[in-house]
């Protein structure tokens, strides 16, 4: 299966046939994208009889008039052509095909039946097929993005398997807001010969893939799929989203993709069985990927908590015991320095509220003991970050109503203060790596997205809420457990 799906995904040369030149058209956009996207413009080969130029490009005729015969074909024309496109593939020589048409399955018996068709012609010319009715595919690392979908994703080691070409798209979008990096992305359609287990086994074994996501409606051999998960969660870490989970939503995955829901209590304990994690929204899947890329796996259970001030010390402290986790204890030396930089009137217990503390060093020196604790297993900072915030925005009321700092100067203060906390951001990847214990930050201040996303960096972890930072530690730690019950070596950060 590896060796097959290579050619899918890294392809030489691609055929696009039922390209066009009309805006509006599949066979148009598509085009558009994987040229925009980078990839080799003289190894494309567009294919319409009516058009002699498309996108600038040279036009073909049919598949038999290619220059060579290209290692992938994506088909676009309508549904009744597509078994005969096949045939013609397979004169010419190309046995990878990418169906983006739809009207198949997913619309009825006529539909149902073509389906078929397009099923015993590819088994019977030996095709390794894509879809039908996909969104297309993606490989960031090779500057391949035939999808209909205008994404630029960061290059990663995520690597996405969706029946759902929208819910696919709209996710690969999200990652480019949130500096989430990708390897590949394929919407599996309506699975007429490849399904999202043999998408799953493929990433599995591909170099270029550390993380696997997989968004479901349905499988039809749930014994074989599930086999095939465990597999490579040993391996790798499987998130999964299954929607489906109402009897609303069961009908809804039918009627979408021809997908059979089934009973979601039994896809649950499937999940927990074969080690995959599952997340509860489409969110939770993303913060999930993140926090397994960028992040040791907790060795335990035990959290030290750092708050900027005690209210969020008790909601985390909720978040913690929700989420099935302990507050870790507080040894001598960690109370040592505590006693040493805070005021009397300090917590003295976990978490370890800073009294409003906004000195750097402070910060960074109780993260180290934390971590450093034999008593704990993961640290999360509440608020550490948001104190540049906070006397960023003191400054600027400051200034307007006294009007003493210039602009540059003022320049100069903010960007120390972005120094500042990537001097916190960066022991905290430093201490990741000699303790391989995860540190988890929690911003409530308001510094947008934009500047969330670039302290993160691609390397750290920085949520909105405390409940948030509970709950992906409790699934990290789950996935864990899970490897040490089959006796595996655990997974490590990335960093």
């Amino acid at each position: 299966m590896a060796r097959d799906l290579d050619k899918i995904f890294k392809p030489r040369s691609i055929a696009m046939v039922g390209a066009s030149n009309v805006p509006a058209k599949w066979g148009s956009f598509l085009l558009v994208n994987l040229l925009a996207g980078g990839y080799p413009r003289e190894k494309v080969y567009p294919v319409n009889p009516r058009e002699s130029a498309i996108h600038g490009l040279p036009a073909y005729p049919d598949i038999a008039s290619l220059p060579e015969a290209p290692d992938l074909a994506i088909v676009t024309t309508p549904a009744v052509t597509v078994p005969g496109i096949l045939e013609e593939c397979a004169a010419k020589g190309v046995t990878n095909v990418v169906v983006i048409s739809s009207n198949f399955s997913e619309v009825g018996e006529e539909g149902a039946r073509l389906e078929k068709v397009l099923v015993e012609t590819a088994r019977r010319l030996d095709l390794t097929v894509v879809g039908p009715n996909t969104m297309g595919i993606v490989n960031a690392r090779h500057s391949l993005y035939a999808v209909g979908a205008p994404v630029q994703l960061r290059p990663g080691h995520i690597s996405f398997v969706s029946q759902s070409g929208n819910v696919g798209a709209n996710m690969l979008g999200w990652t480019m807001n949130q500096g989430i990096g990708f390897s590949k992305f394929v919407g599996s359609g309506n699975e007429a010969l490849l399904g999202a287990a043999d998408y799953i086994d493929y990433f599995g074994e591909d170099d270029e893939t550390e993380l696997i996501l997989a968004y479901l409606e349905g499988v039809d051999d749930g014994r074989s799929f599930m086999q095939t998960v465990s597999r490579t969660c040993l391996k790798k870490p499987v998130i999964v989203l299954k929607s489906g989970r109402t009897e609303e939503g069961g009908k809804a995955a039918m009627s979408h993709t021809g997908s059979l829901a089934g009973s979601d209590h039994i896809y649950d304990a499937a999940f927990r069985q074969s080690g995959a994690i599952r997340s509860e929204t489409s969110q939770d899947m993303l913060d999930l990927a993140k926090s397994l890329e960028r992040l040791p796996l907790p060795p335990g259970d035990r959290l030290g908590i750092v708050t900027l001030g005690g209210g969020w010390g008790v909601l985390a402290t909720d978040a913690t015991a929700m989420a099935g986790l302990k507050l870790a204890k507080l040894d001598e030396e960690v109370a040592r320095v505590c006693d040493e930089l805070l005021p009397p009137f300090w917590s003295h217990g976990n978490p370890v509220d800073l009294v409003g503390n906004i000195y750097m060093d402070t910060h960074l020196a109780i993260m180290e003991a934390l971590v450093k604790s034999p008593e704990v297993d993961c640290v999360v900072m509440l608020g550490s970050l948001g104190t540049g915030t906070m006397i960023g925005l003191n400054v600027l009321v400051s200034q307007s109503l006294i009007m003493e700092m210039s602009e540059e100067s003022l320049k100069g203060f903010f960007t120390e203060l972005k120094g500042r906390n990537l001097r916190l951001l960066a022991r905290a990847k430093e201490l990741m790596r000699e303790h391989g214990k995860p540190i988890v930050f929690v911003e409530m201040q308001f510094i947008g997205d934009e500047n969330l996303r670039d302290l993160e960096g691609g390397e750290t972890v920085i949520f909105t809420a405390p409940e948030k930072a509970a709950w992906i530690i409790s699934r990290m730690l789950r996935y864990r457990r899970w490897l040490e019950s089959k006796g595996a070596v655990t997974c490590s950060t990335r960093q």
